[in-house]
């Protein structure tokens, strides 16, 4: 195991692929992050579960050499202590793990070795409704008449007379 005063501690947050089966994703996080943790000789230090989130937007990574879309996938986050120079090359086998579609790691000062879980649980997003315009109609428009010169002459001359 690395000095304990070297290692500083981590928090990362990571979206896994939805198409993996719900018994199978902790041991996806086991294989693609913990297992790599470890090895480096660092340690997991409180975790918060996968769960499964409808995306803000559209993700799209190449798998096997196709775009793939991704909507929603598992979000979890896990935090631990390693060693600085860990995290550079831990970051890079997560980008070319097929199960992890996007991961961000920050670090935390000393003492908070544990996730706080979020005082309210996310609200499930509501159901998109398709997008619909209402199309109105322009009311008819009276026809109106026509004036001669001559008629808009007096027209105009009655609105310029001053008024007694």
């Amino acid at each position: 195991m690395a000095n304990a005063e070297e290692m500083k501690i981590y928090e990362i947050g990571y979206l896994l692929v939805p198409y993996l089966p719900a018994e199978e994703v902790a041991k996806s996080v086991g294989k693609s992050i913990k297992s790599k943790i470890l090895a480096s000789g660092g340690e997991v230090t409180s975790e918060m579960a996968p769960v499964m989130t409808r995306l803000a937007y559209v993700i799209t990574m190449v798998i096997n050499n196709k775009h793939t879309k991704f909507s929603d996938g598992y979000f979890g986050a896990l935090r631990f202590k390693a060693l600085p120079a860990f995290i550079a090359t831990f970051e890079a086998e997560l980008a070319k793990d097929d199960v992890v579609i996007r991961s961000l790691t920050i670090s935390l000062p000393n003492g908070s070795e544990s996730i706080v879980p979020p005082r309210r649980a996310q609200a499930p997003r509501r159901e998109e409704k398709p997008f619909e315009i209402e199309r109105i109609m322009p009311e008819k428009e009276e026809e109106k008449t026509v004036l001669t010169v001559e008629e808009l002459d007096k027209e105009i001359d009655k609105l310029v007379e001053p008024a007694a």
